[in-house]
């Protein structure tokens, strides 16, 4: 028994990337529970209130998903959907079967933050001890996600830091590839979806950040970056990845959409910053250049081509958005020679 236990919780952290590791904790506990089914939800924002966004889903056949809720002591268990939105709301909760035969048990998931999510378990009522086990194993994946965010992201701003960028890049050009690949197939239609799937690659940067530095102190100048990035997670979708480059320059990966979706929540970015007034330093403005990522790119030409459109950017008035096709298109710039994909970059 042990020595399974031991061997499943090696497997667990033998992942580095945080989406393979909670599917591979959600798999083992329920592999070792005898479970039916159970889910991974992460909490977010929404207009009407708290919002749950499924991460990952494990289901023997037969057996349907549904949703639960979560609390902050040890494992609870909640009748049925409609409980789940009372839930969410209130923090209050009751105890039933989920279904005939079956319990659903929910563990909070705690983060930085407190509690960021739940894992949900379905399958039959729990031994003397398993409540126990998945508690140890929750302890053990919120120290490992620690450690993963430590290493993983900007020590001053929270943000995902270069390093995981550069391991997060060639997935973002796999996407590109695929997407390229229906956009080559004689329908209209699937075209048309092709495009509007895109991936985007924006590069931000403070405009005269130097000037903060210099006139306010680098207390401020701080201070100006903690909060620019407290503004784009607002701004920007639950889906798209943001990143500290260093010194005043951040990345934005966006997740799939059309040209017109991707100017507009880089407008209304540079609209947020552009209208906050900032503490002791007053109005601070960003220029931003971003590209679509082309399944022809390698990660050096499309951190290359946002960059040159941000550059334009700022050449030119800054406190704008500038794309790197729109550019080009244009005969603002010229384009720039293709790069050996086989280049060893990072």
């Amino acid at each position: 028994m042990y020595g399974s236990i031991l061997d499943s919780l090696i497997q667990v952290t033998a992942n580095s990337e945080r989406d393979a590791l909670v599917q591979s904790l959600l798999t083992t506990l329920c592999e070792l529970l005898k479970a039916q089914e159970g889910g991974v939800y992460w909490l977010g924002p929404s207009q009407s209130g708290p919002e749950a966004r499924r991460a990952a889903s494990v289901k023997r056949e037969g057996v349907q998903l549904v949703f639960a809720s979560l609390q902050n002591s040890p494992a609870i268990l909640v009748a049925s959907d409609a409980d789940f939105s009372r839930c969410l709301e209130t923090r209050d909760f009751a105890s039933s079967p989920a279904r005939p035969g079956m319990m659903r048990y929910v563990h909070p998931l705690h983060g930085r933050d407190g509690i960021e999510g739940f894992l949900e378990i379905i399958g039959p009522e729990y031994a003397e001890d398993d409540e126990k086990l998945v508690t140890g194993f929750l302890q053990v994946f919120r120290n490992y996600v620690r450690i993963l965010d430590e290493s993983e992201r900007d020590t001053l701003t929270g943000l995902l830091n270069r390093r995981t960028f550069d391991r997060n890049i060639g997935h973002l050009l796999s996407q590109a590839r695929m997407n390229d690949a229906m956009d080559g197939i004689p329908s209209g239609c699937r075209r048309e979806d092709a495009r509007a799937q895109s991936r985007w690659l924006a590069v931000l940067d403070v405009d005269h950040f130097k000037r903060v530095n210099d006139k306010f102190g680098h207390i401020y100048g701080d201070e100006v970056l903690i909060l620019l990035a407290g503004m784009m997670r607002k701004v920007f979708r639950e889906g798209d990845k943001l990143f500290r480059f260093g010194g005043e320059e951040f990345v934005a990966a966006l997740e799939p959409t059309d040209e017109e979706g991707a100017r507009a929540v880089l407008e209304r970015l540079r609209q947020t910053v552009a209208s906050f007034e900032f503490p002791q330093v007053g109005q601070v403005t960003i220029s931003i250049g971003y590209v679509r990522i082309s399944s022809q790119d390698v990660p050096a030409t499309v951190v290359g081509h946002a960059d040159e459109a941000l550059y334009y950017a700022k050449q030119h008035g800054r406190n704008q958005v500038c794309s790197y096709e729109e550019l080009l298109s244009q005969n603002k710039i010229a384009p720039s020679a293709p790069m050996n994909v086989d280049a060893e970059l990072f």
